[in-house]
């Protein structure tokens, strides 16, 4: 687990961590593996785990709405995620009891870093700096990711508008 250790450090789930905490994380961890092709997660399904990329490369999609389309067309890809970006994903099952809110696949074979929601909440209680920094550290992410959100609901209303109005 050590080998992944300078691509952990360097997650934006980390910032403001040292080695030692970083290393109180990775002991907490898996390292799962994913082939080419492989469902990580997939949306509505039950999930308590959020994942960090060590190496390789997944897709991000979503469901559409079902009525009216084609299969080929029953799900739309929103984004894609690579061990460059140190990208987390899953965060959602970490700190709710809710379903996976998109379906994640490997494009390439995976190397991921997960944390299970029982296992972090130990260690957050075990050391209080720990799951201060990390929850810290996930709000900023996920209030960057409500802002895109609502940047593009507000795209998707001002074109529905001007095509409604025709």
């Amino acid at each position: 687990m050590n080998r992944y250790l300078s691509s952990l450090m360097r997650s934006p789930l980390f910032e403001g961590m040292n080695q030692t905490q970083v290393e109180k994380v990775l002991a907490a961890s898996n390292i799962v593996k994913f082939a080419r092709g492989e469902t990580v997660m997939k949306e509505d399904e039950p999930g308590d785990s959020l994942f960090i990329m060590l190496e390789g490369a997944v897709e991000i999609s979503k469901n559409l709405v079902k009525i009216g389309l084609e299969p080929d067309e029953k799900s739309k890809t929103f984004a894609r995620l690579d061990s460059q970006d140190h990208a987390v994903f899953g965060e959602i099952g970490l700190l709710g009891e809710s379903k996976r809110t998109a379906t994640v696949r490997a494009l390439t074979d995976c190397s991921l870093c997960e944390i299970k929601k029982d296992d972090f909440f130990r260690l957050a209680d075990a050391d209080y700096g720990i799951g201060y920094r990390i929850l810290a550290n996930l709000g900023r992410l996920l209030s960057l990711r409500l802002r895109k959100a609502d940047e593009e609901l507000v795209k998707l209303t001002t074109v529905l508008t001007i095509v409604l109005k025709k």
